[in-house]
């Protein structure tokens, strides 16, 4: 199961964005705290890190074995509760692969992506993908 954690110190909004994020796509939020990377690592095969600036969340990161493999740059975060769904939205190229690193159902909207059938929406700002060697 993928475990969706944060920074050291998130803000409340960046905790709540996290929680919802792992309830869409299947799974656990991890409270950080104090624990290093090692340990957050050492909890399942893929991880999730969700990183902050100016207490919104800004980047989503994807760990497989300890090394970066995917990221996306947030231009904007919505949280569950700020959302109103009014249809569905056939998923794209680029939810089909963030589906594929993050598991669970993504759909597309323009530049943007909802996690799940009521989980966080955000705007991607940019795709970053890394190969094989880079960790």
């Amino acid at each position: 199961m993928t475990v969706v954690t944060t920074s050291r110190k998130p803000s409340p909004r960046t905790r709540t964005f996290s929680r919802d994020l792992a309830r869409a796509i299947g799974g656990v939020y991890f409270t950080r705290g104090k624990a290093n990377l090692q340990e957050v690592f050492s909890l399942d095969e893929k991880v999730v890190m969700v990183k902050e600036r100016r207490g919104n969340p800004s980047l989503i990161e994807v760990y497989v074995d300890g090394r970066r493999r995917f990221a996306l740059k947030l231009r904007r975060a919505l949280l569950c509760r700020e959302l109103r769904y009014t249809h569905g939205y056939a998923p794209g190229e680029l939810a089909a692969q963030v589906e594929r690193w993050l598991g669970g159902r993504v759909r597309q909207r323009g530049s943007s992506l909802l996690f799940g059938s009521s989980g966080p929406e955000v705007g991607v700002e940019k795709v970053m993908c890394y190969d094989e060697g880079q960790g």
